[in-house]
């Protein structure tokens, strides 16, 4: 019963050879087609579905024929899809371009107002909408806490990585 609470985007996007229906309901048929299309209208993916040559029909072959910016879409409107609680994602942007990166922010956006997430990244970018922020390191958590306070502190690991990060993207 808990894991109908959570939804997960990771990095890898599991695809099956069959409809794009069955791709984004998870076979289940009683997930009326609307609620499908409001979906994939949510993520930015609505012109791309009217492109298909046979809609929610079209079989999306595994591994192939999808950009990872659209796989990654579509794994954001099967978690919409099942509205849960809580959303995790893991490194849920890290093999994309800037470009398919920010039509995912934005899908992201829409997927994590008023939930709780756990947000699980490398780059900065995307913990920006975070209120608390966890440093992880070697398995243990060196820092803790609100994500201005730490970014307010200069001695904070957080703001030493906000400046590395700043200094990287000016150089």
């Amino acid at each position: 019963a808990l894991r109908t609470h959570i939804g997960l985007v990771t990095q890898e996007v599991q695809l099956f050879n069959a409809s794009l229906r069955e791709n984004l309901s998870l076979f289940d048929p009683a997930i009326a087609d609307q609620r499908l299309r409001g979906a994939l209208d949510a993520v930015g993916l609505g012109g791309w579905l009217a492109e298909l040559p046979n809609g929610l029909d079209s079989v999306l072959p595994p591994g192939g024929g999808l950009s990872a910016g659209q796989a990654q879409l579509l794994a954001v409107a099967r978690v919409l899809l099942r509205d849960p609680a809580l959303v995790i994602l893991d490194e849920a942007s890290s093999r994309l371009d800037p470009a398919t990166e920010q039509q995912l922010e934005l899908a992201f956006g829409r997927l994590l107002g008023g939930r709780t997430s756990i947000i699980i990244a490398h780059r900065l970018a995307t913990v920006e909408r975070a209120d608390y922020i966890m440093i992880l390191e070697d398995g243990a958590c060196l820092e803790f806490g609100r994500r201005s306070a730490l970014a307010a502190d200069k001695h904070s690991r957080f703001a030493q990585l906000l400046r590395v990060g700043m200094e990287a993207a000016l150089v």
